[in-house]
């Protein structure tokens, strides 16, 4: 009885260390070492999401935990060849979606941790696929009354930095503008009614869908999957479409769809 007691005790103890295990994400905004230099010196969209996914990762009770982006930018501000090779790696893949795997593995190591989680948002109109920033395209067609339908679009990448591989992604695309297609903002309040709706993109569909998905990735089922079906906004200069984000076609209607994995756990 008493070998038994001892083999439930131990069992136990073996558990809890399990269930108490943190993985430790940093995350890296495609803006993080050129964010608030635009006109109005409002924060870059990408910087607006790891901000708000960082927030859902430290208050996951302990499963994910990841350094907030004034740590971070101590920190490389304190090693300029850190920085510099942070700003190099993440100018490349906000650029051409390329994952410079050899530096991410040293910056992991320089922040102890084995996954760093890439976010990356620019905006792009139906004449070409050029990738600028949505406060320059929204001076740009505040300036010259120029109405196209524009697309802010993100990207989100986990990487596993010991292996080499992408663990999870997924691609998030939205309209932005009114009705017509307008996208200016006369004054600084609007454009402040403008950043509060990004704002409201970022928490509640690409950060929510986003920090769960990942947390699925490292705790299979610890999450209840997040609906994605959403309504449409109310009006006014960011406007979200039905279904974020967009789904392979190659799906079968009725799958579970988290997001494109090579790798999973």
């Amino acid at each position: 009885m008493k070998i038994f007691a001892k083999l439930f005790i131990i069992v136990s103890l073996l558990i809890s260390s399990a269930q108490a295990v943190t993985f430790d994400v940093l995350v890296l905004p495609a803006d993080l070492a050129n964010s608030k230099e635009n006109y109005y010196g409002f924060e870059e969209v990408s910087e607006i999401v790891a901000s708000d996914i960082i927030s859902d990762f430290n208050s996951s009770n302990g499963k994910i935990q990841s350094p907030d982006l004034f740590d971070v930018r101590q920190k490389i501000n304190k090693d300029i060849n850190l920085k510099n090779l942070i700003s190099a790696t993440l100018k490349k893949f906000h650029t051409s979606e390329s994952i410079d795997y050899q530096a991410l593995k040293k910056i992991s190591k320089d922040f102890s941790c084995n996954s760093v989680l890439l976010v990356s948002s620019s905006v792009i109109t139906n004449k070409n696929s050029l990738k600028r920033g949505i406060w320059e395209i929204l001076e740009v067609s505040t300036a010259f009354d120029i109405n196209y339908p524009y697309r802010l679009e993100t990207s989100v990448v986990l990487l596993d930095t010991v292996n080499d591989i992408v663990m999870w992604s997924n691609h998030y695309s939205t309209k932005i503008g009114s009705n017509t297609n307008t996208f200016e903002a006369k004054n600084y309040a609007q454009a402040t009614e403008i950043l509060t709706k990004i704002r409201q993109y970022s928490e509640k569909i690409v950060a929510k869908s986003a920090s769960q998905n990942i947390i699925l990735r490292f705790y299979p089922k610890s999450v209840r999957t997040l609906d994605k079906q959403i309504n449409n906004s109310d009006g006014g200069a960011l406007k979200f479409d039905k279904t974020i984000p967009q789904q392979p076609s190659t799906q079968a209607p009725d799958e579970e769809f988290f997001g494109d994995m090579i790798y999973g756990i």
